[in-house]
């Protein structure tokens, strides 16, 4: 009966952690799309999430922000965007980073 209880234990925590999980929605963005020659802007913007549940819905945002700020003509072209996550056991640790070329 042991092996019964914890084969159903087992069970029993597999299926609430599939309840559990959700889908992580994350928006991205784009400034432009063109590319062209002048000078190269980046920016980089970091937030946390818990349990991949809870993701921060302005990283891109708010990296799009700080990359705008950069050019005083408001001309961006050519915009790059990397996503990087690190996992701290119950803590996601989000940084994006945006590069493109000010006109």
């Amino acid at each position: 009966m042991n092996k019964f209880a914890g084969c159903l234990l087992r069970i029993f925590v597999l299926s609430f952690s599939v309840l559990l999980s959700a889908c992580v929605l994350i928006r991205s963005s784009s400034i432009s799309e063109s590319t062209g020659t002048g000078s190269k802007v980046n920016a980089e913007y970091s937030d946390y999430g818990v349990l991949h549940l809870v993701a921060p819905d302005t990283l891109t945002s708010e990296a799009d922000a700080a990359l705008a700020k950069q050019c005083q003509s408001g001309l961006i072209s050519g915009v790059q965007t990397e996503l990087s996550m690190r996992e701290f056991l119950i803590v996601q640790y989000y940084t994006v980073d945006v590069a493109g070329t000010c006109k």
